[in-house]
């Protein structure tokens, strides 16, 4: 048994691991204790398994039968979350491949992927799987990858202030980028300059002479960024392109983008690097898939791919391989039904960009929107859902099924712009599932989407369980 305190010998595993379904043999088992579950009641299990060290909390209950035949080291600490992270940093620094940090209010999981497209036809890249963007995700994300990589992309979330710094700390990336400032988690910090200084403490963590690209088309990180001395060198990236030769003269580069044409099924437009004023890149690009808001993403990866000396022609054909992930805007057809479900999460801006895509997709077709609520906005939840109200109207959608204590909200922002707009408010989420996918018809583009809470991916599966009900039974749809 050893002490955190005494030195030990080096030792070697397979892998790092807190959780015994994931466990492979040979691997070290931290036992984490955190609020949803204590690592500690499955070290029998993890033993049982295959782990050959443990890492667990000074004091805690070793009399185990499976201890009897242990004989792997078990190093006792005193927070074995924190010895997690020290683990992670530790490898870190061993690591030889570029570091490359995201945040930003939203966006942060498609630029992931956007940046890893631009840069996997070339080397060897790993990247954060799923929603792993926190403290316990990012540590176990760095010991996965492998010194083969030349490229580690990390999605960084948080909630509070100081959680992007401990993130940034830990992970030391060579390259960073903020996505945007929004309104996400502001009922938690208050005001968007708030969340502006959470999000901007990825620098604390950048390294010397390392790469800040940020969003010079959202207001709040532009100023910041234009009165940031640093240690580090700064990139932007705009939709517009005569702003990016502008805001080259004061950069190491800018990427802008021109003549965007966005269609029910693609992205188009040219994209251009500018440094010291003076054009030095540009390509053609085009994205299989629908969504304005992505033109800003490909531009985040192409930024880095410049940055790591790929060709913006090169990484703007590989990031065809783009893949959405997980719901959000996952397109579904079904029965001549159109649904974009777009469940994952939502945010004044996510919301924002998932009814413009529908309205692309939709040329002309009905539109209907089943939307929960945005949580986490404070005092500016009821002006948020007014505003989303009215650009539903905006767009011409045809009805919209409500949840959430702001329902009564979105209907009357709706109705400011569209007085005999068809407003449906439910009680929760599954009536609003029944009552939607009774009267959904043949031809129609539907909008799944809502915050997590709403847990609104059970609204598509009950529209698609009821329209394969009505093939199955022929049934006139």
């Amino acid at each position: 048994m050893t002490d955190e305190k005494k030195p030990a010998a080096d030792l070697s595993f397979a892998g790092v691991c807190t959780d015994t379904r994931e466990l492979v043999p040979g691997s070290l088992f931290i036992a984490l204790r955190v609020p949803r579950f204590d690592g500690h009641d499955f070290l029998g299990k993890a033993i049982l398994e295959g782990a050959a060290g443990l890492v667990v909390a000074r004091g805690s209950n070793l009399e185990l039968p499976e201890m009897t035949v242990f004989t792997g080291p078990v190093v006792l600490v005193e927070d074995t979350l924190q010895a997690l992270q020290a683990i992670a940093a530790g490898y870190r620094l061993t690591l030889p491949g570029r570091v490359v940090a995201i945040t930003g209010s939203v966006g942060k999981t498609s630029t992931r992927q956007m940046v890893a497209a631009c840069l996997g036809g070339t080397m060897p890249v790993h990247l954060t799987s799923g929603n792993l963007n926190n403290e316990i995700g990012l540590p176990l994300t760095l010991l996965q990858a492998e010194p083969s990589h030349r490229a580690i992309i990390l999605e960084m979330g948080m909630r509070a202030p100081g959680e992007i710094r401990l993130l940034s700390q830990l992970a030391r990336p060579d390259a960073a980028m903020i996505t945007n400032v929004g309104f996400s988690h502001i009922g938690r910090l208050g005001s968007r300059e708030a969340i502006l200084s959470a999000k901007t403490e990825l620098i604390e963590g950048l390294r010397p002479g390392g790469l800040l690209i940020l969003n010079a088309d959202d207001p709040l990180l532009r100023n910041w960024g234009v009165h940031q001395p640093g240690s580090f060198r700064l990139a932007w990236v705009t939709a517009d392109l005569d702003l990016a030769r502008s805001m080259s003269t004061d950069a190491a580069f800018t990427v802008g983008a021109t003549d965007v044409c966005a269609t029910a099924g693609c992205v188009d437009f040219s994209v251009g690097i500018f440094q010291a004023g003076q054009a030095c890149g540009q390509a053609c690009v085009h994205l299989p898939f629908p969504g304005h808001h992505h033109v800003l993403n490909m531009l985040f990866g192409l930024a880095c791919a410049w940055d790591m000396d790929i060709p913006p022609a090169i990484a703007a054909a590989d990031a065809a391989a783009y893949e959405q992930t997980g719901n959000r805007q996952r397109l579904i057809e079904a029965n001549g039904v159109l649904i974009m479900d777009d469940s994952y999460n939502a945010s004044p801006e996510s919301m924002q960009a998932a009814l413009q895509t529908l309205a692309e997709l939709a040329e002309g077709r009905r539109m209907i929107a089943a939307l929960g609520g945005m949580l986490e906005l404070g005092e500016f939840s009821a002006p948020a859902h007014r505003e989303l109200g009215r650009q539903a109207a905006h767009l011409g959608f045809s009805a919209l099924y409500l949840t959430g204590s702001h329902a009564s909200d979105v209907a009357a922002g709706s109705r400011e712009l569209k007085p005999d707009m068809t407003c449906m408010v439910f009680p929760d989420t599954m009536d609003l599932a029944k009552a939607i996918s009774d009267e959904i018809r043949s031809g129609d583009c539907v909008l799944v989407k809502g915050s997590r809470g709403f847990t609104m991916e059970q609204v598509t599966a009950k529209i698609l369980e009821n329209l394969e009900k009505r093939r199955t039974t022929n049934h006139d749809i």
